[in-house]
């Protein structure tokens, strides 16, 4: 059992510090690499950059420099250019991962991973993770994109499992060697589609981490969270170490903001609206994500007939 993981890393001001514990861009790099290679199956890693910075630093990955002009790279192009050796891989790993370079994804995630992914995948469903970032004044967790609740839920056998449909996106996605080589036969992996949630327009770098269970594509039913005593599982969380959404949002009043991506709202244990409030979801997933596709293609209408 092997594992394929690509890392962008746009680093253009090196000497620069980010998050509560005023670190450089590749420490928090170095840090995740460190924590990748301790993962339970083989693990090689890749990391595409743009300048000779990595050049003569000690890393346990493959450092590929891209040659990418100054008006691409800003656009963040450079999160796109690992596909074309993720697709040389295609026969070369069970498991292919794109990550961004502050996502520290964690033994405990690829056991949970591991855990539902057969018995989801049958079903077409997608396995949801949170991304978290810490509050370190109340030492508490909280989840970062989740700007609503979580109410619908579906039961496979015995286990609850909740949907994810206000916003999937996590910063990375992690897909099996058979549905992998699905999406690299789309347009969706060219980028002559555009991925979107319907919630607003992502940015190129944005969508490059947003993958093939982004809403408007299809291929997956829906994103599902499991629940263990009305809670997601603890395994699911993924902490963001860099720590720079928390503190973002201050001066306005979060929780009445559902639209900002990166607003911590929410505990991470909070995510699921109280039970009295859950609703057991029947209905058809691929006619509710047709009837999305439609209103965002015409979205422009809602605009018209608002002034």
């Amino acid at each position: 059992m092997s594992i394929s993981i690509h890392i962008p890393f746009y680093n253009p001001n090196p000497q620069k510090k980010e998050g509560y514990r005023q670190l450089t861009r590749f420490d928090f790099l170095k840090e995740n690499i460190d924590n990748l290679k301790k993962l339970s199956i083989k693990t090689n890693i890749f990391v595409h950059t743009h300048n000779n910075f990595l050049k003569s630093k000690i890393i346990d990955a493959e450092i590929i420099n891209h040659k990418i002009s100054d008006n691409d790279l800003n656009k963040g192009h450079l999160t796109w250019l690992s596909r074309t050796l993720m697709e040389k891989q295609k026969d070369d790993y069970k498991y292919f991962m794109y990550l961004e370079h502050d996502i520290k994804f964690s033994e405990n995630n690829l056991k949970y991973f591991l855990k539902y992914e057969d018995d989801l995948n049958k079903k077409k469903f997608h396995l949801g993770f949170l991304i978290y970032e810490k509050n370190h004044n109340d030492k508490k967790n909280y989840s970062i994109h989740i700007g609503n609740k979580l109410e619908k839920y579906i039961k496979m056998n015995t286990q609850k499992f909740f949907l994810s449909d206000y916003e999937n996106y996590c910063c990375f996605w992690i897909y099996n060697q058979k549905i992998f080589k699905k999406f690299i036969k789309t347009d969706w992996w060219s980028f002559k589609n555009k991925l979107t949630n319907f919630r607003h327009n992502y940015g190129i770098t944005e969508r490059s981490a947003l993958g093939y269970h982004a809403m408007n594509i299809n291929y997956f039913k829906a994103t599902l969270l499991p629940s263990i005593n009305e809670k997601p599982d603890p395994n699911c969380f993924i902490e963001h170490i860099t720590n720079n959404y928390f503190n973002k949002f201050l001066e306005i009043e979060t929780k009445n903001y559902n639209d900002i991506r990166g607003v911590c709202k929410f505990n991470i244990e909070d995510v699921f609206i109280d039970k009295q409030n859950q609703k057991h979801f029947k209905n058809n997933f691929f006619l509710i994500n047709f009837k999305k596709n439609i209103f965002w293609k015409f979205r422009f209408l809602k605009r018209i007939f608002k002034k």
